[in-house]
């Protein structure tokens, strides 16, 4: 075989690996440099707005514009506090495992919103999902004040609701981990911050019972409730599946 058909071949063989790679389920990942086992749903924000979508989901914001700086691991979503936001539009999720993970890191921004009328608290994301003929959420909301406190608000499918806090001066304006671990065996659901459990409640929210469909990054639906921060490695997983 002369050398100009072994390199051909070689590069054949190559280009078939990487098609192959990228066509593993859990793989198709452009903006997350290494994807996580178990993963329903994970923004590295790696890129642009039209970019940061896993398969089928499609990311917006409310002008359709969206900032990304540098985050705790490459990029992250810059939420302004300007009302804006990013709208993940995912599939049902019915078939979520009995165990489920929602983690991101969060920097907050020490600033005084000027939309603020009522509710004293800045929204960071929302999942929410439809539970029988009505629209569900899990939120997680940083309050406004001198120190600021990470809260946790849901509803289950009977419509109980159930709020997790961190606790005063445990947000500092540093990066942290948070995650939401929901076991429905247990019928328990577990706030971490940075690794420690902070809280617990002995409900599940319907959001994982009964599926999600979107998940909104940056703000609620008024301005007075407008995060300014970064969130980076926002993930949904399948907890049981990667052991965490």
């Amino acid at each position: 075989m002369s050398r100009t058909a072994l390199v051909a071949v070689v590069a054949t063989a190559c280009c078939a690996v990487l098609i192959a790679v990228w066509l593993i389920p859990g793989q198709k990942s452009a903006h997350v440099t290494a994807p996580i086992e178990g993963a329903y749903v994970q923004l590295g924000f790696e890129g642009t707005v039209d970019t940061i979508g896993e398969i089928d989901l499609h990311p917006q914001s409310v002008d359709g514009k969206a900032v990304f700086s540098t985050g705790k691991t490459g990029q992250a979503y810059f939420a302004q506090g300007d009302g804006r936001y990013v709208e993940i539009k995912t599939p049902d999720m019915i078939s979520l495992s009995e165990r489920v993970d929602i983690s991101f890191d969060i920097k907050a921004e020490d600033w005084t919103n000027p939309y603020e009328k009522s509710a004293p608290v800045k929204t960071v994301a929302v999942v929410s999902g439809k539970s029988g003929d009505r629209i569900r959420h899990v939120i997680f909301n940083l309050s406004n004040g001198e120190e600021p406190v990470l809260s946790v608000a849901m509803e289950d499918v009977t419509g109980t609701k159930a709020r997790l806090a961190s606790g005063p001066g445990a947000m500092t304006l540093n990066w942290h981990q948070v995650r939401l671990v929901i076991d429905r065996t247990s019928e328990k659901t577990q706030l971490y911050l940075d690794g420690a459990l902070v809280t617990e409640t002995g409900i599940v929210p319907a959001v994982v019972s009964h599926g999600m469909d979107r998940v909104k990054i940056g703000t609620w639906y008024r301005r007075n409730q407008a995060f300014r921060g970064l969130l980076d490695n926002f993930v949904i997983r399948d907890a049981m599946r990667d052991g965490a």
